[in-house]
């Protein structure tokens, strides 16, 4: 399965991208009280109850430093971004009611929080911002306009000047929306193989870092990872040469893909390579699942010209619980199981349980990755330095 990229629906900004949106948000949060505490120091400015807009700016300001600094709410940024920009725009209707209405000068501060909701908070939001302002607009045309509000020169006189809050709402959004999706495409090829279209280690290194943090809580659920390699690719790149060696790989990658569920991660670990993380999978259901990739592998065929080839892979797994602490010594327990597969004979399955309970003084060292016999597994890949797409490596032995 191919990680999902895209943004949830309720929010423009990918999870990663959201602290620096909350420092910007921090930035127009004290904007806004800047320019209305500058106005209210202005003299001669239209100006009623100035002692009830300095208490709620004293509000605001209470607000702002409780809700932002104090962390006293763990809520999903994205659900703070809401309620702040809510906050926001109760607090500028307030004081554009206070200081003329529709003929205040501050109405335009409405943009604010209408484009940052719209690069943050998605268009379904930022419509229904605009549409309570707007409400507040015809409202306070109303109060001081009366009936006359409905005569369609002063009618359409109001709505000439409400139009930029519209349009920028629209552009904004439309910009998110196209700025989000080139976000997502590029994260998808930074994170796809491009020979064999499965994810890379960066997409499954991103993964894997949640389960890293499940594996500490008392209810972690169990998972297994699976560490997959071709048996002939050295043979058929000399006999064969490399192109053929390509389509040796695709046909790995294939059924995996073929027999695995939707909710598993297949990678190209490099080479010849796969591993695979399976979410929710016991002992015997990533045994299962192995089981299906050898056999379907296995009697897959290769077209080269007039010829077709056949490949055989070697599987080695672990799965958590299990021996393992973190999610690097499941790593290097599935990788030591593939390596015992492939002297064991080839196209086979062989899990670390199997190899601690036949050879207990080796699987205790294994837990580091330096098992008797064993090459050590070394340092995981960088997740921000993917191999290079289509790049053949030589085959373990």
């Amino acid at each position: 399965m191919k990680p999902s990229h895209s943004t949830p629906h309720h929010t423009a900004v990918a999870p990663d991208e959201m602290s620096g949106f909350n420092r910007t948000l921090a930035e127009i949060e004290w904007l806004l009280l800047a320019l209305v505490l500058v106005y209210l120091a202005l003299p001669d400015e239209p100006l009623d109850h100035p002692l009830a807009i300095s208490s709620v700016a004293a509000l605001y300001t209470a607000f702002v430093l409780i809700f932002r600094y104090l962390n006293l709410l763990t809520l999903p940024t994205c659900w703070k971004f809401a309620i702040e920009t809510w906050v926001m725009l109760a607090f500028t209707a307030f004081v554009v009611w206070h200081t003329g209405k529709v003929e205040s000068p501050l109405i335009s501060l409405f943009l604010l929080v209408i484009v940052f909701s719209a690069l943050t908070l998605g268009k379904l939001t930022t419509l229904l911002k605009v549409a309570l302002i707007a409400s507040f607009y015809l409202l306070a045309a109303y109060t001081s306009l009366g009936d006359d509000l409905f005569v369609y020169a002063t009618f359409s006189q109001l709505m000439l000047h409400f139009a930029p809050v519209v349009l920028v709402a629209y552009v904004t959004s439309l910009l998110a929306s196209d700025i989000s999706s080139s976000r997502s495409l590029v994260q998808r090829l930074s994170e796809t193989d491009e020979l064999t279209g499965v994810p890379n280690m960066r997409a499954f290194w991103r993964a894997l870092a949640h389960h890293r943090k499940a594996m500490t809580q008392p209810d972690a659920q169990p998972f297994g990872i699976l560490m997959v390699d071709a048996d002939n690719l050295k043979e058929v790149n000399d006999r064969h040469g490399h192109a053929v060696g390509n389509r040796v790989i695709q046909a790995v990658a294939e059924g995996i893909r073929h027999s695995i569920r939707s909710t598993d991660l297949v990678a190209r670990y490099g080479g010849d390579e796969f591993v695979l993380l399976l979410p929710n999978s016991t002992e015997q259901a990533t045994r299962e699942a192995g089981e299906r990739i050898r056999s379907m592998v296995s009697n897959s065929l290769i077209e080269n010209g007039t010829d077709t080839l056949t490949t055989t892979v070697s599987i080695g797994y672990a799965t958590f619980p299990g021996r393992a602490d973190t999610t690097e010594d499941l790593m290097a327990q599935a990788d030591e199981a593939l390596y015992a597969s492939k002297r064991g004979g080839r196209n086979r399955i062989l899990s670390f349980a199997e190899i601690a309970a036949s050879a207990p003084a080796p699987a205790a060292a294994s837990v580091s990755g330096h098992a008797a016999g064993a090459p050590p597994l070394g340092k995981p890949p960088d997740p921000t330095i993917p191999a290079p797409p289509g790049e053949i490596t030589q085959p373990r032995p």
